[in-house]
């Protein structure tokens, strides 16, 4: 029987077939472009409360409605490995494509981009754009390890005790391999900083850091209700409490004792883990 030969049979074509798919490039105008804002962030520190803050603005917009162009491109999509080889030409021709196709019309000058994993490959990315500003922003551990535990852990009612501090701990410990990251990057003075407690504070102190950080005029709503992921639409407020709320004062014991060799990292960023120990009494 006269055999047929199909992509299946040609390893080589099924190899760039995977590869267009996990690095597409689209057709773009290259003389298009907007001025990129990296806010370097971990995830659940409040970084798409504060994109969509920012993207109220007529001229700022987000690739994506959580800010997050990362999933344009799945070879950079959640992937948190410093040492992986990029295609810069990929995520330069889909990212430019996709803010094209937003700017029909017109009047997008800044493009916000938040992807957590973009802290990790920085340098890289802005190479790849003519005009690019970077904003740090952090958000107090304690805060953080909760938001991160309640939308990760569908099961935490049924989590033993053991099993509960561990997470946490190790939810810690991200939020200090993170914090590490984004403090060198400070070390750049061109580099500036915001935190989810001054953005719930005063909005408008983002607004004047943002204009600093890129030279360009911004008008955000002055007081807008927001959706973020699958809650209701709601205004600027800061939540910490309501999250860290949620945790057993033996839960928030093992998150400030994880913390407490980091006690340099935690007061750089403004931190004091400690204090919720008397706040939730």
């Amino acid at each position: 029987m006269e055999h047929t030969e199909c992509d299946a049979d040609r390893p080589d074509l099924v190899d760039l077939q995977a590869n267009q798919v996990r690095w597409p490039r689209p057709a773009y105008d290259r003389s298009d472009e907007p001025h990129f804002v990296f806010i370097l962030t971990s995830p659940y520190t409040g970084s798409t409360t504060i994109a969509k803050y920012l993207a109220t603005s007529p001229n700022i917009g987000l690739l994506r409605e959580n800010g997050e162009g990362q999933k344009l491109v799945p070879g950079i999509h959640r992937n948190w490995d410093a040492n992986a080889k990029l295609d810069g030409e990929s995520i330069r021709s889909t990212w430019l494509n996709r803010y094209q196709q937003i700017n029909s019309s017109g009047g997008l000058e800044i493009i916000v981009e938040k992807s957590p994993p973009n802290m990790l490959r920085i340098d890289t990315l802005r190479s790849l754009f003519r005009r690019t500003t970077c904003l740090v922003n952090n958000r107090d551990p304690v805060a953080f390890c909760s938001s991160t535990f309640y939308r990760n852990t569908p099961n935490a009612g049924q989590l033993n005790e053991a099993d509960r501090l561990q997470l946490l701990q190790k939810m810690a410990l991200t939020w200090v391999r993170h914090s590490i990251i984004l403090k060198d990057y400070l070390s750049d003075q061109s580099v500036l900083t915001c935190s989810y407690e001054k953005f719930c504070e005063s909005p408008e102190s983002l607004e004047m850091t943002f204009e600093k950080a890129t030279g360009e005029a911004i008008n955000p709503d002055k007081d807008p209700l927001l959706k973020i992921k699958d809650y209701l639409p709601f205004g600027i407020e800061n939540k910490n409490m309501v999250q860290v709320s949620r945790f057993s004062e033996i839960e928030i014991e093992i998150i400030v004792k994880t913390l407490l060799p980091y006690s340099n990292l935690t007061s750089f960023f403004g931190y004091a883990p400690e204090s919720w120990l008397s706040a939730t009494n």
